[in-house]
């Protein structure tokens, strides 16, 4: 018996100096946790409040997509807006549209902008008021 409890502490000593570990692995990875919010408004889902990891160079349409299946396409401008998130599609004759913030602040490209470590990232499906 004592024999396998040495063999115990001898495996557990060389494996924790031999493997890394995870945080060692997840700043090898270049990966950082950010806090995602995604407010389905009217659409009657639940709303989803939570962090999740990223990869360094992620952008909020990237960090979204790894939660929910998203759909890209025209909605305004360009083709590769947000057309809808978990099946809640914008709609332009409604007014609904998906919009997007990054700590409070809606001045950000869903596909430009990069995030850092502790974001808050949310998307909100709202009726814009012209």
């Amino acid at each position: 018996m004592q024999f396998f409890v040495r063999f115990a502490l001898l495996f557990f000593a060389v494996t924790s100096i031999l493997l890394p570990s995870t945080d060692a692995l997840a700043r090898k990875a270049k990966t950082f946790p950010i806090h995602l919010i995604v407010d389905f408004g009217p659409a009657g889902k639940p709303k989803y409040d939570d962090t999740i990891t990223v990869e360094k160079g992620t952008t909020p349409k990237e960090a979204v997509s790894q939660v929910f299946p998203i759909l890209s396409g025209k909605t305004c401008c360009s083709l590769r807006e947000i057309m809808a998130i978990d099946g809640v599609k914008v709609d332009p004759v409604k007014n609904w549209w998906w919009t997007c913030s990054v700590n409070g602040s809606k001045k950000v490209s869903p596909r430009k902008k990069k995030l850092k470590r502790g974001d808050v990232l949310e998307w909100k499906y709202v009726e814009e008021l012209q």
